[in-house]
């Protein structure tokens, strides 16, 4: 970095200067000038397919469960049951989905930042830190 940039927002997504973003990526890092940033999004982006078919599994065990019990042993309900809880756990995290930090540059798009839920509000913050690096 340059000694006259002047960091504006800096968090665990990248930094934005005066003069250009910084994208971290697991992989490495990628600068990308702010004349070139065309456009930023903070897409909610969720699994339909496997939310679905969480519920339908965790409520399937459930009603076998429940309709079964009678005739099934302590070690067969503990195990449907389990079924279950990973069944409804798994339909409520796709439901809630993440969010995808797509930034475009140069007429082309970036790899995308993913925002985890615990990482929602930080995405959020350096979302809006470009879009008003690149409206100055």
């Amino acid at each position: 970095m340059e000694t006259s940039e002047k960091i504006l927002f800096s968090n665990a997504f990248g930094s934005v200067t005066d003069k250009r973003v910084i994208l971290n990526y697991k992989s490495g890092t990628e600068d990308i000038p702010i004349g070139q940033v065309t456009s930023i999004s903070y897409k909610h982006d969720r699994n339909y397919f496997f939310s679905i078919s969480g519920f339908v599994i965790g409520i399937g065990g459930l009603l076998v469960m429940v309709g079964n019990l009678s005739h099934l042993g302590g070690a067969e309900v503990l195990i449907i049951f389990l079924v279950v809880i990973v069944g409804l756990l798994s339909g409520i995290a796709n439901w809630i989905g993440h969010h995808n930090i797509i930034i475009s540059a140069g007429g082309q798009d970036r790899k995308p930042l993913r925002a985890e839920m615990s990482k929602t509000r930080e995405g959020r913050e350096f979302a809006d830190a470009v879009k008003k690096a690149v409206i100055k």
